[in-house]
């Protein structure tokens, strides 16, 4: 699912400094600019041309050279119940299937044509998933974060989460980080957050509405922690309409 997208030229402050697994799937066409991607194993370089996908279960960095700065198609996708957790690059040979999308991708995300934008990166996940890049998480852990997902105005209780997934609820907590990055709590609020900025792409919909639908009754807690997640406020992203990669 489409959780956010972008055609631009990353801003001289900009970086990425995932302390956590984020829940979410970054993905970057590479057009220019010097970028370093680094985690626990290391560095890489991104190199112009190339498909980037970034981990949704394994903290991570990525930093620039103000001097030459980043130029990339983004896309931030949510693939639950699977999880990616090492930096992936994708072959995109001129001719190939995930160039031709993101070629289509990249006029779609500058015109800000999200009826376009919507399949043509579920297209692209599928391809993914056809590849096998994304991990698929056991049956249990897989329910619960389905049920998660699918209703985050609830406030989940470990003892459900566990029922659901058929473990005992200390087991359920160590293997649920275990598989996911991070423990069921953190979890939920990165759907809750996935879900409120989906619902802030509809400029109509009152922030205070968009709060309640996501799980927060409470407007202010719900800005700090959309501002925590994503680093900007909820009325700062709509009014950017995307957010940086």
């Amino acid at each position: 699912m489409l959780i956010g997208y972008g055609f631009q030229t990353v801003p001289p402050e900009w970086r990425v400094e995932e302390k956590t697994a984020c829940g979410y799937v970054r993905v970057y066409d590479v057009y220019s600019g010097h970028a370093v991607y680094e985690d626990g194993g290391g560095s890489r370089p991104l190199k112009a041309g190339s498909i980037c996908l970034f981990p949704s279960a394994a903290p991570f960095s990525i930093h620039h050279d103000p001097g030459d700065p980043l130029c990339c198609t983004h896309l931030h996708l949510d693939v639950a119940p699977a999880v990616l957790r090492q930096m992936t690059v994708v072959s995109a040979e001129e001719g190939s299937l995930p160039r031709k999308i993101f070629d289509a991708l990249r006029t779609a995300a500058a015109e800000g044509n999200e009826e376009v934008l919507e399949p043509l990166a579920a297209a692209f996940e599928v391809y993914c998933r056809q590849q096998g890049l994304f991990l698929r998480l056991d049956s249990g852990i897989s329910a619960a974060l389905l049920a998660m997902s699918g209703d985050v105005r609830k406030n989940w209780r470990l003892r459900e989460l566990g029922a659901l997934a058929g473990y005992s609820e200390s087991y359920f907590i160590r293997r649920f980080r275990a598989e996911v990055g991070v423990p069921p709590h953190q979890y939920l609020i990165s759907c809750r957050m996935k879900h409120a900025a989906r619902l802030l792409w509809n400029k109509e919909t009152p922030i205070g509405q968009v709060a309640e639908q996501s799980g927060y009754p409470d407007l202010k807690a719900f800005s700090r922690a959309f501002s925590a997640h994503y680093g900007l406020s909820p009325s700062a992203y709509r009014q950017a309409g995307r957010l940086f990669p």
